[in-house]
């Protein structure tokens, strides 16, 4: 198998168990929060999620065209396998349990984790390294956007789509 397809593969098993844990219900979910004023579109979060993915794919694509040929190499791929497991946790937290408590403070070991990644890819291909530097960014937004989701909804949904 080809690094390209292997990659491939990997993110879209990924997608399939994010979309999977997540369960049918996103759009009722979204619609039933008060969101911050400053909240995307439900379609912007699916582009945001397609970035993910490309970014994902790259790096693996990367790593595996590599051939893997060194411990830090093998970590890394391991990293981003595991972030994408995570990924697909915090929806399981956020759509399935509706705890946005815990969905906030998934984001820090999983930002942690993403750090981690950014320096050991540092060491084995700069080049990931720096696709995941505009993540990172995003993942500093995200975690304030959900810390103030979790704070405008502490006393229960709103019974329409709010912003706040």
């Amino acid at each position: 198998m080809t690094p390209a397809v292997h990659a491939l593969l990997i993110c879209a098993g990924a997608a399939i168990l994010e979309g999977s844990v997540a369960g049918w219900g996103v759009r009722a979910r979204f619609r039933e929060l008060r969101l911050p004023s400053y909240s995307p579109s439900l379609a912007v979060w699916f582009v945001i999620g397609g970035v993910y993915y490309l970014i994902s794919y790259a790096i693996l694509y990367r790593l595996l065209a590599s051939g893997l040929p060194t411990n830090r190499h093998q970590a890394a791929f391991i990293i981003v396998l595991i972030l994408m497991a995570v990924n697909a946790g915090w929806g399981f937290l956020f759509f399935r349990r509706k705890d946005l408590r815990a969905s906030f403070l998934a984001f820090f070991p999983y930002g942690l984790l993403a750090l981690v990644l950014t320096s050991v890819l540092a060491t084995v291909d700069s080049t990931s390294a720096l696709l995941l530097v505009p993540y990172l960014g995003y993942l500093s937004y995200s975690t304030w956007w959900a810390y103030r989701l979790w704070m405008l909804n502490r006393d229960g949904p709103a019974s329409g789509l709010t912003r706040a």
